[in-house]
């Protein structure tokens, strides 16, 4: 192999240690002798991703302590992609030193930034959970994080079951549709072709899924923008790497293309999937031929996972995956009072009396909406118990106190008459060139429900978000609550687009937003 690699990053914010080096092809045999210590890698250990997001997620990597050690300094702090592995695998007696030197690298970086909070290590398979947090000497912490998809090979091959009926009508439909169909391995020859789908690709998401962003308030217009750098060099290094790949042209012109490789002995890990916008089946179509084709000897397919994006959870969901792959953050810290809640839909303004309506008539005066503070837990938790039928839609008091220590979210409290009324919550979200917020919790009592106190606290919500600059607001809402929508569109948002079965099968969102003039402060 021939030695490639980018430039260390050049982050202002983040001072590199020198003892840390690019990802170059030459790493190969001491990635390969590290991740063998694994029994069940993950998407995430494999080293063809660790060369390819190397650019997009400013990878670096060292050995400390007989353990490879992979950083990414993508977000302005210094963090680890992947767990301390050891080089060889019969010499694994020094993670505990190993731990302490990547924690103090990553300290030394992110003090200055945004603290040594911010340290953690990431993409933790579950099998390595275990001995990290039984290290003698450290005290660490582990979260969940999205964990891998993995179904089974034949019945994705098949789109057998009636789960997967409407796969099979849409591949269907494409077979129908399109007759001159080829398919074959990516050459040199069709890459072009390929960068130019990407750049098609990219382009309608943006504008399919405006505003959205994941679990931890990253714009998806961010995660797309670095899968679009990291498919580009996926496709420059389909033969150095031995990848296995498809391209798939409908007259001659090419519609999709997928990339791959073999994982384990039983287990198929799709990388890249990407189709030509408007075909329709063809996502359907070359998945199940490339599942079909690439991993003859596998038994089950692993579609990695799903950035914390809840678009991309429902359309993974949808495949039916036999099981997941775990996979953790660890911090030296408490628990991250960076992240949110696992949510991916707005609460709108419901209640325990089932037959009210939303109306909002004549405000509360009394009331006053106020920044709350960790203080205020409880009385939260206590609204949340009586403001939502479904217990499993109520906040619990661990999932409170992130957000309100959340930098990133702005918690409103309204009193009445010294007596906690409702609660809200607000996002701000970064973009690529811009912020944008999030109206993402509006609760309310019920014996204050139809008297204005819910129209307050949306109120209080953009008053706190203009006063930070951010002019772009969205919101989701069930199609059918017609009384939130009236609401909503009073305060001046206006839907842009209908989410189909974002609230379960049959149950459509719409997508708000409300942008407000401009004075002149940053978006």
């Amino acid at each position: 192999m021939t030695s490639s690699a980018y430039p260390l990053p050049a982050l202002a914010a983040v001072d590199i240690d020198p003892a840390l080096s690019p990802i170059t092809l030459d790493d190969a045999d001491l990635f390969a002798a590290a991740f063998s210590s694994l029994t069940e890698p993950i998407s995430d250990t494999s080293f063809a991703a660790s060369v390819c997001w190397s650019e997009p997620l400013h990878l670096v990597r060292a050995v400390l302590d007989g353990y490879l050690c992979v950083f990414s300094a993508a977000d302005g702090d210094l963090s680890m992609m992947l767990p301390p592995l050891p080089v060889d695998p019969a010499q694994t007696g020094r993670l505990s030193d190993a731990l302490s030197a990547c924690f103090s690298i990553m300290n030394a970086a992110n003090a200055g930034v945004l603290g040594v909070e911010r340290s953690r290590i990431e993409y933790v398979p579950a099998e390595c959970l275990g001995p990290i947090l039984n290290a003698t000497g450290l005290r660490l912490n582990a979260e969940p994080m999205p964990g891998d998809y993995v179904y089974d090979r034949a019945e994705l091959v098949a789109l057998a079951g009636g789960d997967l009926k409407n796969k099979r009508k849409l591949r269907s439909r494409f077979l129908r549709e399109n007759t001159d169909i080829t398919m074959g391995p990516i050459t040199p020859a069709c890459v072009p072709a390929c960068i130019s789908l990407l750049a098609s690709w990219r382009r309608a998401a943006d504008v399919k899924h405006e505003g959205e962003a994941n679990e931890m308030l990253l714009g998806v217009d961010v995660l797309r923008e670095r899968d679009e750098r990291c498919t580009r060099r996926y496709l420059e290094l389909i033969e150095p790497l031995g990848l296995k790949s498809m391209a798939l042209f409908v007259g001659g012109t090419l519609v999709g293309f997928t990339i791959g490789e073999q994982l384990s002995e039983t287990m198929g890990v799709v990388s890249v999937e990407k189709t030509a916008p408007g075909v329709n089946g063809a996502p359907q179509f070359i998945y199940s031929a490339f599942c079909e084709s690439a991993f003859e000897n596998a038994t089950e397919i692993n579609a990695g996972d799903d950035w914390g994006i809840a678009t991309l959870r429902y359309t993974k969901e949808s495949y039916r995956p036999t099981r997941m792959l775990g996979k953790s953050v660890i911090t030296r810290a408490a628990a991250s009072d960076q992240q949110t809640p696992d949510r991916s839909v707005i609460r709108t303004l419901t209640h325990r009396r089932r037959n009210s309506r939303l109306v909002e008539a004549e405000s509360v005066t009394r009331a006053r909406v106020r920044l709350a503070t960790l203080a205020d837990t409880a009385a939260i938790v206590d609204i949340e118990a009586v403001a939502f039928d479904n217990a499993g839609d109520a906040f619990n008091q661990s999932q409170i106190r992130r957000l309100i220590s959340n930098p990133r979210a702005r918690v409103g409290l309204a009193v009445v008459d010294g007596a906690p009324a409702g609660w809200c919550v607000n996002l701000i979200r970064s973009h690529l060139r811009s912020r944008s917020g999030r109206v993402y919790s509006v609760a309310v009592k019920p014996e204050f429900a139809g008297q204005g106190l819910g129209r307050q606290l949306l109120n209080w919500s953009l008053a706190a978000l203009e006063a930070e600059g951010v002019r772009r607001v969205y919101l989701e809402v069930r199609a059918a609550n017609i009384a939130a929508l009236g609401l909503y569109q009073s305060a001046g948002f206006t839907p842009i687009r209908t989410l189909r079965d974002y609230y379960g099968t049959g149950f459509d969102g719409i997508r708000m937003r409300r942008i407000a003039e401009s004075n002149g402060a940053p978006t």
